[in-house]
């Protein structure tokens, strides 16, 4: 065997060697990518079910899709429940009779407190 028949075959091995490690990585990216899409879903699943178990599934789609607006504003916040708590805590609030003037109400407060909230 010459010289260049044996660097051709080294050539060639190290070629499949680096295809090897490409395949195999692309599977792994592909299973974490899969098990992330899992993962997801499962937290959806909870989600909705502490959505469900909490009575909001009563609500009409357009007062949740309303209150998760108002909530992912607070995604940001240091300390989401404290702000909600503070809020609902407002003597004004406890005078509101229906669900749908709390709603407003918390619509509002969020919107006029949103600069104090950081």
């Amino acid at each position: 065997m010459t010289r260049e028949e044996r660097a051709a075959r080294r050539a060639q091995r190290l070629k499949e060697e680096v295809d090897a490690k490409r395949r195999s990585l692309a599977q792994a990216e592909a299973r974490h990518r899969a098990e992330a899409r899992a993962s997801h879903a499962r937290r959806r699943q909870r989600v909705g079910t502490l959505a469900d178990d909490a009575g909001l599934l009563d609500w009409d789609d357009t007062t949740l899709a309303g209150l998760f607006q108002v909530l992912a504003r607070l995604h940001d916040t240091p300390n989401p429940v404290a702000v909600l708590e503070s809020l609902l805590a407002d003597p004004v609030m406890a005078l509101t009779l229906t669900p749908a003037g709390a709603a407003s109400f918390l619509l509002t407060s969020l919107q006029s407190d949103s600069s104090e909230v950081s």
